[in-house]
């Protein structure tokens, strides 16, 4: 399920940092919790596990700012909103996350984004559902937020995470391997039912997955936590794909997000078919 949030600025030239993934990233949970801690709590901490990794089955997308500009503060870079409104698309798979988060939304509608320099205000205007898509077998999709891949490497004797392209000849097989382990973990998970996740029977014929990245593609490193001692930086890709396989796969994608890390505003994309 996906929804179109429309931001209204409480007073105008507004700032924003540029790295605003992890803010909006905070914003969603928060808004959750207002309706349900606990559920919240869950989210954050858990969602649904495969061995070590945790799935959270949400993404969201770039803002969607007609008018802004870039404007340097104390040594970091902050966008200047100049439009009076904006939006934000934010795509989740549980129906019971959808729930909280428009919960949330409602019991407080204005949004604070700050970090050691600015704080920003925000009236959620619109809250808008999304129509939904018909899955088929073949679809192609473009990128609304950098998709994220990575794979394990050693550096300087350390284990690390290498952020791989899609010129990279592995691209197709992390891309395919990493979306086949989120929908796997939806059917062998107890609690998706619980949590309103619609799921499938797997089959060995479903997992028959292939992927093509088309046209150009662009690099985009985002700073996560910026100015912390948790600072990291996440490199990501925006480009056209086709993907072929169990539409329920390609759903699960869609809804969830493609790639690693789309919690935090990554992988998520838009269909270049017509909704219903």
């Amino acid at each position: 399920m996906r929804i179109k949030i429309t931001f209204k600025q409480t007073k105008p030239d507004q700032l924003m940092p540029i790295n605003y993934q992890y803010p909006l990233h905070s914003f969603i949970y928060h808004t959750i919790e207002r309706s349900d801690s606990e559920y919240s709590k869950w989210l954050h901490e858990s969602g649904l596990m495969s061995g070590n990794k945790k799935f959270k089955y949400f993404t969201f997308s770039k803002l969607n700012i007609p008018d802004s500009g870039i404007t340097d503060l104390y040594g970091k870079k902050y966008i200047n909103i100049k439009s009076d409104r904006f939006d934000l698309t934010v795509s989740m798979l549980s129906e019971k996350t959808v729930e909280h988060f428009i919960i949330g939304m409602f019991q407080k509608q204005r949004v604070k984004i700050y970090d050691g320099n600015i704080e920003s205000e925000f009236f959620i205007n619109t809250v808008e559902m999304i129509p939904g898509l018909e899955f088929i077998r073949e679809m192609t999709f473009k990128t609304i937020s950098p998709v994220v891949l990575s794979r394990n490497t050693i550096y300087n004797g350390k284990e690390s995470q290498e952020y791989i392209s899609p010129a990279d000849k592995e691209y197709a097989g992390f891309f395919i391997k990493n979306l086949l382990e989120k929908h796997n973990t939806l059917y062998q998970s107890r609690q998706a039912s619980s949590h309103n996740i619609e799921i499938n029977n797997i089959t060995e014929d479903s997992q028959t997955l292939t992927f093509e990245q088309t046209g150009e593609y662009k690099s985009k490193l985002i700073t996560i936590k910026e100015g912390t001692h948790e600072e990291s930086r996440v490199r990501g890709y925006f480009y056209t794909f086709r993907l072929k396989g169990d539409p329920d796969i390609i759903r699960t994608g869609y809804e969830a997000g493609f790639g690693k890390q789309c919690s935090l505003g990554f992988g998520c994309a838009e269909s270049l078919r017509k909704h219903f």
